[in-house]
């Protein structure tokens, strides 16, 4: 693999070639604030916008139909005898590169391109002096509560950012314009008075989901309008798998809380339609990853016979699992059988085969299944003529 070495603020790094800026410097351990960037997205840059978006029921147009996506412009940097600051997510890493990445100069820079993206999100306790361990329920500076950042604060990519690189100066105060706030889906929550048109989310539905149940414009004022194609998430198209709301870096996409009286599971369709409730997800995560004895163990945890299930279950995880509207159908009931076959190592080498050692296999009656699970206890065996 041809690879390259660069230095960054001191640190000679070697990458391979094709590497960006941002990625040989986090490979580096070196901090560069972003926003529109994500390592498993496509770029912001030159995305192509829709015809129209929908926010909630207000409908907008594209105003500007030439325009493109454009990055946050947050990742700047210095290289060594470039005219101009340089996009570090956007930018190769080549052969003898000296690159800085903080100085008055890029700071200011960053500053300037933060002041668009705070004038539409609230960020009055982003320069409040007190913000540390803040509950957001008392304010000590009489900030109204709809100008107060939402419940992700301290957990806020944005806020990152800000503390980073710092508050401009000539940032305006937010003003409320009362955007919509839908959480009427059992999975998730839009708040579009927190988006600040980074376009993480439709990259994610577009690109990595290949779905494209959400877009965006530019509005007649050069702003990224982000919103769903269609009046309502279901009639976008819409499969609900998350993936917007896993890539968003501030409030506006949100996991919904599990509602009183309804139980975490049913909100994972495939555990709650399980009859003997196995953690699905689980199991098949660690598959997956080459563990198949931990998902062995996962399915043990519900049922003692998981070899079995896999070749007599009705399945019925298969039809309410929403994975084939996302990209393709997980045969479930084979991952189980795969498991647990694989699994006869652990029965053969730690608890014992279920032979004697003269080849006869060892048989019990019962009417229940207790005796299987009693039956891992290691005992002596007796011999039955």
């Amino acid at each position: 693999m041809t690879t390259v070495t660069l230095t960054i603020d001191g640190h000679t790094t070697e990458v391979p070639a094709g590497t960006t800026i941002l990625e040989a410097a986090r490979t580096a351990g070196i901090y560069i604030p972003t926003l529109c960037h994500h390592p498993d997205l496509p770029p912001a840059e030159g995305s192509a916008a829709v015809p129209a978006v929908y926010q909630g029921t207000r409908k907008i147009v594209n105003a500007q139909p030439g325009e493109g996506g454009h990055g946050c412009g947050v990742c700047v940097v210095e290289v060594e005898g470039a005219a101009d600051l340089v996009v570090s997510c956007a930018t190769p890493a080549e052969e003898g590169l000296v690159v800085v990445t903080s100085s008055e100069r890029i700071q200011a820079r960053r500053r300037e391109r933060l002041m668009p993206i705070l004038s539409r999100h609230r960020h009055a306790c982003l320069a409040c002096a007190q913000q540390e361990g803040c509950s957001r329920t008392e304010c000590s500076a009489n900030v109204p509560e709809n100008e107060r950042c939402c419940p992700r604060f301290g957990h806020c990519e944005l806020q990152d950012v800000v503390n980073h690189v710092g508050i401009p100066p000539a940032a305006a105060r937010w003003a409320p314009i009362d955007l919509a706030v839908i959480k009427s889906h059992p999975l998730f929550e839009r708040d579009y008075n927190l988006c600040i048109g980074c376009t993480r989310c439709v990259r994610a539905c577009r690109d990595l989901r290949g779905i494209e149940a959400i877009g965006f414009v530019v509005d007649a004022g050069g702003r990224v309008q982000v919103g769903t194609l269609a009046d309502s998430l279901e009639a976008s198209g819409c499969k609900f798998c998350t993936a917007c709301v896993d890539v968003c870096p501030t409030g506006a996409l949100a996991d919904k809380g599990v509602r009183p009286g309804k139980r975490e599971e049913d909100l994972v369709p495939c555990k709650a339609a399980c009859p003997a409730r196995i953690d699905v997800p689980g199991y098949v995560r660690m598959i997956a990853r080459g563990r198949r004895d931990e998902a062995y163990a996962i399915i043990r945890e519900k049922v003692p016979l998981p070899g079995v299930l896999g070749r007599v279950c009705m399945h019925p995880c298969e039809e309410a699992c929403r994975r084939g509207h996302v990209n393709q159908p997980v045969a479930i009931c084979a991952l189980k059988r795969y498991a647990a076959d694989g699994a006869l190592s652990l029965v053969d080498g730690r608890r014992g085969s279920a032979r004697h050692t003269d080849g006869r296999w060892i048989g019990f009656q019962r009417p229940d299944l207790e005796a299987v699970i009693e039956f891992d206890t290691p005992r002596a065996a007796t011999t039955v003529s």
